[in-house]
């Protein structure tokens, strides 16, 4: 997400304060809270008021930081671009104890609905850019983990976190990486929102699906304008090919 972006929303958010909720909100209050996601009003409430709404919450460290919980809630209009409508309340960021991030880094939220597999997650990247799809994604499926909120770090590109790691190498080290669905998902959203392509330089591993020949798919932007879905081996590794860990 740009900054300027994130500064907007955050500021929306921001007028949601103890004193508009004590007393007569003006319309123009009205206007701004009105085009907030459901979830955001819901978040910024709590954060103000106790459950029972006996006084006032105090700041508390260790809280999701403020740009993945903006990120989080855009799923909510991204979603609508396909005619396709969620409420946030189904999908909760994983427990924050559960969640490793280190101060300075930012991160993306990933949200795949029920019923979203590589097809149909592919349909809709296919909606973004051109694409060229070297191998057939009728013959991908998501293995392992399959799961509706996931947390990876916000990089352009993958080749930074685990290079020359093979999918067979990563599950040997526990770790964990996108499955195509969610690849195409946020490569998507981040192409669509802040016009940024993922995977200039190398490409993403999608160590969580499989080809029905056993393969596993990758994905990265190609020099001639084009989203490339291909496939490596198991244990195939090298510098420029790269998971994306994710969190849940």
């Amino acid at each position: 997400m740009n900054d300027m972006l994130a500064r907007q929303k955050a500021r929306a958010v921001g007028k949601i304060t103890t004193g508009l909720l004590l007393n007569d909100p003006s319309e123009k209050d009205l206007r701004v809270i009105n085009e907030l996601p459901d979830a955001t009003v819901k978040r910024r409430i709590k954060e103000i008021f106790f459950p029972g709404g006996n006084g006032l919450v105090k700041k508390v460290a260790g809280a999701y930081p403020e740009s993945l919980l903006v990120f989080h809630e855009g799923w909510v209009e991204f979603y609508k671009n396909f005619d396709i409508r969620i409420d946030l309340n189904d999908f909760p960021l994983p427990p924050l104890e559960r969640l490793t991030m280190e101060e300075g880094k930012n991160y993306w939220s990933i949200v795949a609905p029920d019923g979203m597999n590589p097809q149909s997650s592919f349909e809709i990247r296919k909606q973004i850019s051109n694409i060229c799809e070297y191998t057939s994604v009728s013959k991908i499926v998501d293995v392992y983990p399959k799961i509706k909120v996931s947390v990876i770090e916000a990089v352009q590109n993958a080749r930074k976190f685990l290079p020359n790691v093979s999918c067979l190498k990563s599950i040997e080290m526990g770790i964990w990486g996108t499955t195509f669905t969610e690849g195409c998902l946020i490569d998507g959203r981040i192409l669509k929102e802040i016009e940024m392509h993922l995977d200039v330089d190398g490409a993403t591993l999608h160590t969580g699906s499989r080809l029905s020949g056993g393969g596993v798919p990758y994905s990265f932007w190609s020099g001639d304008g084009r989203f490339y879905v291909s496939n490596y081996g198991l244990q195939s590794a090298y510098p420029f090919l790269s998971l994306r860990q994710k969190q849940f």
